[in-house]
């Protein structure tokens, strides 16, 4: 079985600004080369007008590249920092809503799993307290990785439901208003029944 031929990279457009300082430092190595090569045993050389405005012009251009590039590199640099500080913030400010809502569903938990209906929880000693919460917050288990995974789902659930009904719940118990409605018929009857 033949093997996927690997992409290629891709390709980089290069920095002019590289470019230019590179081709006027080009031209100072060939003019110091060739001066060199021409010199032979000689101590010194003369060099005319031309040429030293023609090294002083890529001496510029050697100088306005390198500091075009440390710009770039700088701003570029500046930006990638604060984008790591919002990101650190970002990621603070998350783990800090994770554990807070860990928390507080680890209390819920513990409310129902030791308390009655209404929420009230049972005296429960502190051996036991310190022993089974100690610190749930350290470590995710099995057990608080499907906690998890279960509030993910009853989000989605809850989503759904604001979805369908967008009035939201009533809390109104249904044996109320059913022992109302009796109420209500049995005056109504007993009312109808006095008038014959």
């Amino acid at each position: 079985m033949e093997q996927a031929a690997a992409a290629p990279p891709p390709v980089v457009a290069p920095d002019p600004d590289v470019e230019r300082g590179l081709q006027a430092s080009v031209r100072v190595f060939q003019f110091a080369k060739s001066r060199l090569d021409t010199l032979g045993d000689a101590e010194t050389a003369t060099i005319a007008k031309a040429d030293l405005v023609m090294l002083k012009k890529a001496g510029v251009g050697m100088n306005n590249a390198l500091t075009r590039i440390v710009k770039k590199r700088n701003a570029e640099e500046d930006r990638l920092l604060l984008e790591q500080h919002l990101l650190r913030q970002i990621m603070a400010k998350e783990g800090t809503d994770r554990d807070a809502n860990r928390a507080r569903v680890y209390e819920q938990l513990r409310r129902y799993q030791g308390g009655d209906e209404d929420g009230t929880t049972a005296p429960i000693s502190a051996s036991a307290t310190t022993s089974q919460h100690s610190n749930p917050l350290l470590a995710p288990s099995q057990a608080h990785l499907s906690v998890d995974r279960a509030l993910a789902t009853v989000a989605r659930i809850d989503q759904s439901l604001a979805t369908l009904n967008p009035t939201g719940t009533t809390r109104v118990h249904g044996a109320g208003l059913i022992a109302a409605h009796n109420e209500c018929t049995a005056a109504a009857a007993a009312a109808l029944h006095g008038m014959e």
